[in-house]
């Protein structure tokens, strides 16, 4: 998660996740070729009013302390200029990447 932005939140948050996780920060390509945004550039999609959707994997299983946790990310990223606004999606797996919940849970920020 650190290489997303500098800001010294991301250890912090990182350490209080815990365990193996992934961040995914994705835009619809479409969107991208319709605006003609370098795809190699994704710091260009925030001079333009779309809506990434942020995808959280962990590999544990919910705790209470998550949305927490996973709004702080939000925050992050948004105070450090990486997005305005989007999706959140957030799933949780087994090392073997079984699910470990019935659902993902999502919402939009």
């Amino acid at each position: 998660m650190g290489n997303i932005t500098k800001s010294e939140d991301w250890e912090k948050i990182q350490e209080e996740m815990g365990d193996y996780n992934q961040l995914l920060l994705v835009f619809d390509e479409g969107i991208g070729k319709e605006l003609k945004i370098d795809p190699n550039k994704p710091a260009s999609y925030k001079d333009y009013e779309v809506s990434p959707t942020i995808r959280i994997t962990i590999t544990r299983k919910k705790r209470n302390a998550d949305e927490d946790r996973f709004t702080e990310i939000i925050n992050a990223l948004k105070k450090d200029g990486v997005l305005k606004h989007g999706n959140r999606i957030v799933e949780y797996i087994s090392t073997n990447s079984v699910p470990l919940e019935d659902e993902e849970w999502s919402g939009k920020f």
